[in-house]
């Protein structure tokens, strides 16, 4: 047997050469995607409710009514948890200090005086209700004074 003929014969090796590194290519890949994909956590939502939101007129000054019709308990306890902010037609927003809500749950109905928003008959306030660890907006409501 010619050992030279068969360390010269080298038809084959450029073909498996490129098959192993098309595999290898194809793995590395695979295991990137799967592990930027599987490692993300679930996403985080704001709590879901049906809040309505009204004017009331009884006592003269700016003052809300809120009603808890239906879904997930707001946490109104400090302000990292959850923020209310009040818009009067159009204008710079204001935080309206909703602490004295504590946990606001289905069927809830609390008056809110605004001390830090003056509003006037006629004027419309958008009030939102946002959701501070998940920045997301739990309630968008306008309310016509």
């Amino acid at each position: 047997m010619d050992f030279k003929k068969i360390f010269r014969n080298d038809k084959a090796v450029s073909p498996v050469i490129g098959v192993v590194l098309m595999v290898a290519i194809t793995v590395i890949l695979a295991a990137a995607i799967g592990s930027s994909v599987f490692g993300q956590g679930t996403a985080k939502s704001a709590p879901q409710a049906n809040i309505d939101i009204k004017a009331v007129n009884e006592t003269g000054n700016g003052t809300i009514k809120f009603e808890h019709l239906g879904g997930d308990p707001i946490h109104f306890e400090s302000d990292s948890m959850t923020k209310v902010m009040g818009s009067v037609n159009g204008g710079n927003s204001h935080e309206i200090y909703a602490v004295a809500l504590d946990t606001f749950d289905v069927g809830d109905v609390q008056l809110m005086v605004l001390n830090n928003v003056s509003v006037n008959s006629g004027d419309n306030l958008n009030v939102k209700i946002i959701d501070v660890q998940t920045k997301q907006l739990i309630c968008d409501r306008t309310v016509r004074f």
